[in-house]
């Protein structure tokens, strides 16, 4: 059933305030596996309080509208899925901060009957105290089952191809068998990432591994390496990936940025791509 793009677009999101709890921070630096021993003395800036800092990617978690997709936009919820996440970093968060999101869609754009429809939602936070720009990010929406309604197939923006060459490094991406299920913990409460019997309604064999604990593990990885901080990260999620398969993040090192994929090892399925990441 193609979607509603007038419903959609009619729809306005309140404001939405949301104070960053040191325990948050904790549970997102442990939802990335920067508690565990390999992260070293470098994940534990996040993942332990003392002089706690909060971990860049932690912006795409707060300020989230809900459930907002209902019935009468057209939309099949149960075969929604991210598409994938650009963010931008304009000042660092601090535990304790309240945080003021502002969300809108920006774009929709019709594939095709049977291809599917994408929504582009941007979302901007500042901080309550003083009114200062912290992040603004868009998030890609795609309706696997709501296409065919007549709109334009095209989005202004893009996400851009990693190169044509052999990657610069590579290093594993580990994830445990519960991943899915500490990382919901930080407000994606879709039942595809828990409940087998909705995955597998959904079109899943099994219960699926957010795209964003991707993005945020390989943002961690490629931070670490290059010792700066973060200000802008994006990437795809080009195909669904499980908690606990062997992964494999490749890195090439561009002239305006750093380029990433992340593939399933034992699939040889690209389950992240187009990634690219501006470091400080």
């Amino acid at each position: 059933m193609p979607l509603d793009p007038v419903a959609i677009r009619a729809v306005r999101f309140p404001e939405i305030e949301h104070t960053l709890e040191e325990r948050d921070c904790l549970l997102y630096a442990l939802s990335l596996g920067l508690g565990r021993a390999e992260a070293g003395d470098w994940g534990l800036r996040y993942s332990y309080e003392r002089e706690l800092q909060v971990f860049p990617t932690q912006a795409v978690t707060i300020g989230h509208p809900g459930m907002w997709l209902t019935p009468d936009t057209g939309v099949t919820h149960s075969h929604v899925v991210h598409g994938g996440q650009k963010l931008r970093l304009l000042a660092p968060m601090r535990a304790g901060m309240t945080v003021v999101a502002t969300n809108r869609v920006a774009e929709i754009a019709d594939k095709g009957e049977g291809r599917g429809a994408i929504i582009i939602l941007e979302r901007t936070l500042t901080d309550k105290a003083s009114g200062d720009a912290l992040a603004t990010m868009e998030w890609t929406i795609f309706c696997r089952n709501d296409g065919g309604f007549g709109g334009d197939p095209k989005l202004s923006g893009t996400f851009t191809p990693v190169p044509d060459r052999a990657p610069d490094w590579q290093a594993p991406l580990v994830t445990t068998s519960d991943a899915a299920m500490l990382y919901r913990l930080n407000g994606d409460r879709n039942p595809i990432h828990a409940d087998p019997g909705l995955a597998k309604r959904a079109g899943f064999e099994r219960p699926i591994l957010h795209g964003l604990c991707l993005y945020g593990m390989a943002a961690a990885a490629i931070m670490r390496r290059g010792d700066a901080g973060l200000v802008e990260i994006e990437a795809r999620f080009s195909s669904p990936s499980f908690p606990g398969e062997p992964m494999t993040l490749s890195v090439w090192d561009d002239g305006d940025g750093t380029a990433f994929e992340i593939i399933a090892d034992a699939r040889g399925k690209r389950v992240v791509d187009h990634g690219k990441v501006r470091l400080a």
